[in-house]
């Protein structure tokens, strides 16, 4: 029996410390849970306090100020990031200071404040962050601020209040202390700009294919007047003189009451006839200039001078006198261009008489 309980006391003493280790183990995890939740708690204003080279906490009964500055000495090129916090009971409402119109050196680039958070379940917590830069090197004062609390229930008029202290932050230039020393640097040559040239390849193809475009219509238009140029030389002048005598009649600008129109192109066809029958020059002259010219042509048949000359006038007078011909009248002047042309127009000659 002896032997067994000491036997069973060496186990004991081999057992004991495995389970102390597990315990102590199980322990530590506990403590590294609880302290994560308090760090993710605590949040933004742990941070700040450990980034902030100022930090400064004032208390006033259920309220604390906290200033935090991220710099106390700072160069005339860097901006400085200033926070003010209150954490009071969340019965209360705050009045946040202001610092717009209270600096003289510093310029606010920025600044904004956040929503209540919640602290210890009841207390609330307000900050108010502004980014300064400085304009000028030298010792700048930041003036005391006032916060103010009170209560929902008792009114702004029982309020209390909570003030920083002022503090200095120096400005340092960054120029020499000795001008004489500084030495300016030649200016650097100018960087080429990099050519893109995948616009200019854009703009020449584009230019390419406008040219191209030009010139194929070009070509195109020039065959097209070729080939009317061949066709009005290959039909008789009366032929081309019938077919835009049908074409003016399909019209109907009589009945759709463009006299005027009418004429101008009744006295086109005919003149157009003329130049390419007797090859006078008429689509281009006057008609008092185109009756003298004819007067003196030998080839004309002069049995249709008069019908000509009343023609070709009576078309003046509703072209340019503003006369307003009835509808037999424009009819007449109709067959009066076909006659003509019916009695001037070149004779086939037969192929046996040839």
């Amino acid at each position: 029996m002896m032997i067994a309980k000491i036997e069973y006391n060496n186990l004991n003493k081999k057992i004991l410390p495995v389970w102390a280790l597990l315990l102590s183990v199980l322990f530590s995890c506990l403590l590294l849970v609880t302290s994560c939740s308090k760090i993710e708690k605590q949040g933004t204003s742990s941070e700040k306090a450990q980034d902030a080279v100022i930090h400064e906490t004032y208390e006033n009964g259920p309220a604390s100020l906290t200033l935090d500055a991220d710099k106390r000495s700072m160069t005339i090129a860097e901006r400085l990031n200033l926070s003010i916090s209150m954490v009071v009971d969340e019965d209360y409402e705050v009045t946040m200071p202001e610092l717009a119109g209270r600096l003289e050196q510093f310029g606010i680039v920025d600044w904004h404040t956040t929503e209540p958070e919640l602290v210890d379940n009841v207390k609330k917590r307000i900050t108010r962050s502004y980014v300064l830069e400085p304009f000028l090197s030298g010792d700048y004062k930041i003036p005391p601020m006032e916060a103010r609390f009170y209560k929902k229930a008792g009114g702004e008029a029982n309020g209390h209040s909570i003030s920083t202290s002022e503090i200095t932050i120096k400005v340092n230039s960054i120029l020499p202390a000795d001008m004489k020393d500084m030495k300016l640097n030649d200016i650097k040559p100018p960087v080429p700009y990099p050519t893109d040239y995948r616009k200019w390849l854009l703009i020449g193809g584009g230019l390419l294919l406008f040219a191209a475009a030009g010139v194929m219509a070009w070509i195109y238009l020039k065959r097209r007047r070729k080939m009317v140029d061949a066709q009005a030389v290959m039909l008789p002048a009366h032929e081309i003189a019938y077919r835009e005598l049908d074409e003016l009649a399909a019209e109907n600008l009589i009945e759709r009451g463009q006299i005027k129109l009418y004429y101008q192109r009744l006295s086109g066809i005919l003149r157009r006839y003329i130049e390419n029958r007797f090859g006078l020059r008429a689509p281009e002259q006057t008609t008092e200039e185109f009756l003298a010219g004819l007067d003196m042509d030998k080839g004309f048949p002069d049995s249709y001078r008069p019908l000509l000359r009343t023609f070709l006038r009576h078309c003046d007078l509703v072209k340019f006198a503003e006369f307003r011909p009835g509808l037999d009248e424009s009819l007449r002047a109709f067959e009066s261009c076909r006659d003509f042309i019916r009695g001037t127009e070149e004779k086939e000659v037969p192929a046996d008489a040839v």
